[in-house]
């Protein structure tokens, strides 16, 4: 193919050159990054669904100690509250690369803290905090 590209007139030559390079960079796009993720929980202690059935003003310390077990952290308030927190830890693994030339592994942990605020034993609040390493 190149000895016919050599034959024809300069014109033509560099429009070949050009459909050709447009059509290598095309099929190309799709070997040039490659992403492979992959995401585990390392501790769970709560879901949404567990958390929906939270009721303020109805929930009591018994009925979240039995749903979600003994917090991680337990605050005391001077005013009577408390606040319970329990923690769900996961990590992600990411791996990015540009063909075969290099690849870069990024890992993520994320913590999703449940805090969950008592009032003379009753739910007052509860809320939750999410922090990425």
């Amino acid at each position: 193919m190149l000895t016919i590209l050599t034959k024809n007139i300069n014109g033509e030559r560099v429009m070949i050159k050009k459909a050709l390079l447009l059509a290598m960079a095309v099929t190309m796009t799709g070997c040039l990054v490659t992403v492979d993720s992959d995401s585990r929980p390392l501790q769970t202690v709560w879901n949404e669904g567990d958390v929906t059935r939270l009721q303020v003003g109805q929930s009591d310390e018994q009925w979240v100690r039995n749903s979600f077990g003994d917090p991680v952290t337990k605050l005391n308030y001077a005013d009577g509250t408390e606040i319970w927190k329990y923690r769900n830890r996961s990590e992600k693994d990411t791996e990015v690369g540009l063909f075969l030339i290099f690849s870069v592994d990024v890992e993520e942990e994320r913590v999703e803290t449940l805090s969950i605020e008592f009032a003379d034993g009753i739910v007052s609040n509860y809320w939750i905090e999410e922090e990425r390493f």
